[in-house]
């Protein structure tokens, strides 16, 4: 076996890329003889011994992982055992957790090639988001829609399906997430969602890949900035995708002194397009350009190693001042589509600066990133080796915006409600 990461902490949590788990020629598909049992339990051990995440108190881990065993132990091939395995790894809710190489028909990773969130209210299963600028967004998909069927299946089968036979009865959350994972399509080829709209008209939607879309837009400009509010006088800085770019950061800060050069008497930092995360370097030089001294900005806990030595190791990361310094009015923007890296930079901003933070949920990417490859099945498995913290004690994942909104991304009417509560705060100051 083949340790990329186990051997030592990885402080960088990397970017989830679309295209490094692809799937593997038809060659190395080949159904030749292998052990299945042992292929799954090196996998098992993989989880037991790395995932910081695998105590978990909202499903019940060890019975899943018994139903899963008991499936890979009959399974035919390698081909076979990796979709067990990706699927059980479904279970767990975390886009962090991945089992590749990636075949056409599974479903597109949430949330870096995902243009909607949705979860079940009231036994509806409704749009609860939809990321600006894309194929939802354009086709006039808007949060409240009822979600009626997704490809031809009604929306609770349509939510399982994701799990398989792995998963035949999930929880109410993993149902939420398997709604997400469905509305958003596989990698491979359009959807269909039927939809009752607001005004109770039915109407069916045909959306292409999320994938496509999300591949789409590498070639964009690391930062955008822009001016908002009655006087045109408010700077917007919004990292697009890029904070695994380290280009990102000489960007980010030519932006910013663009900004002070032009008189911007705020600043709206707007982690809302950042749903493939990033690297620390990059959060840390964001950070540092709204603290004038040297502050903490998150927490690491390493599970694996009080695991295997019994001896816990935790420690604080710190990010220090950076030219330009902005001492204005500072708010965070964040939502659904704020992953890994850009979870990091919102609550780093609120314990470093004082920002005023503003959004709904974030993307629930768990923990800094890991990555092993498998020897018996051939499989590689990412997973959050490194549990993360805001310097509180709060698990990132947990973390509440100073002010919610939800949803964060688009309003029912098309607007952009983190945008206007930032704008209407700051006019109160």
């Amino acid at each position: 076996m083949r340790r990329l990461a186990f051997g030592c902490v990885l402080l960088a949590m990397l970017a989830m890329p679309l295209a490094a788990q692809e799937a593997p020629s038809e060659s190395d598909q080949s159904a030749t003889a292998f052990d299945a049992a042992a292929a799954w339990d090196e996998f098992e051990q993989v989880l037991r011994r790395g995932y910081a995440y695998i105590e978990r108190d909202d499903i019940d881990v060890e019975a899943q992982l018994d139903r899963s065993r008991a499936l890979a132990a009959k399974a035919p091939d390698k081909a076979a055992l990796r979709r067990i395995m990706h699927r059980t790894a479904l279970t767990f809710m975390d886009p962090h957790l991945i089992v590749g190489p990636f075949e056409d028909d599974d479903y597109a990773i949430v949330m870096t090639a995902a243009d909607l969130d949705a979860r079940f209210e009231d036994g509806k299963a409704l749009i609860v988001d939809v990321r600006r600028g894309s194929p939802a967004f354009d086709a006039g998909l808007r949060p409240g829609d009822e979600v009626l069927s997704v490809d031809g299946k009604p929306a609770r089968a349509a939510a399982q399906a994701p799990f398989g036979e792995v998963l035949p009865d999930p929880a109410a959350d993993q149902f939420d997430y398997g709604l997400t994972l469905a509305v958003n399509g596989r990698r491979k080829g359009d959807r269909s969602l039927e939809l009752r709209k607001a005004n109770g008209q039915v109407r069916t939607f045909e959306l292409g890949s999320t994938r496509d879309w999300a591949n789409s837009l590498r070639e964009r400009e690391p930062v955008d900035l822009s001016f908002v509010g009655p006087r045109g006088d408010v700077a917007v800085l919004s990292p697009l995708n890029s904070l695994g770019n380290n280009d990102t950061i000489t960007a980010f800060d030519a932006a910013l002194k663009n900004a002070i050069a032009a008189g911007a008497r705020a600043v709206i930092l707007d982690m809302r397009e950042t749903p493939s995360g990033g690297n620390t370097e990059v959060g840390r030089s964001i950070i540092g350009h709204f603290t004038d001294r040297v502050r903490p900005y998150q927490m690491h806990r390493i599970p694996a190693l009080e695991r295997e030595f019994t001896v816990p190791r935790q420690f604080v990361e710190y990010v220090f001042p950076r030219e330009p310094f902005f001492g204005g009015p500072v708010f965070v923007l964040h939502g659904r589509w704020t992953g890994s890296m850009g979870e990091g930079i919102v609550i780093g901003m609120d314990a470093a600066t004082g920002a005023t933070t503003i959004g709904s949920n974030m993307g629930d990417l768990l923990g800094g990133l890991w990555n092993e490859q498998l020897e018996l099945s051939g499989a590689r498995v990412d997973l959050g080796g490194e549990a993360l913290f805001h310097v509180d004690g709060t698990p990132r994942e947990d973390y509440v915006a100073n002010v919610p909104v939800e949803p964060a991304s688009t309003a029912r009417d098309g607007t952009d409600p983190a945008l206007a509560e930032a704008l209407r705060l700051l006019e109160k100051r």
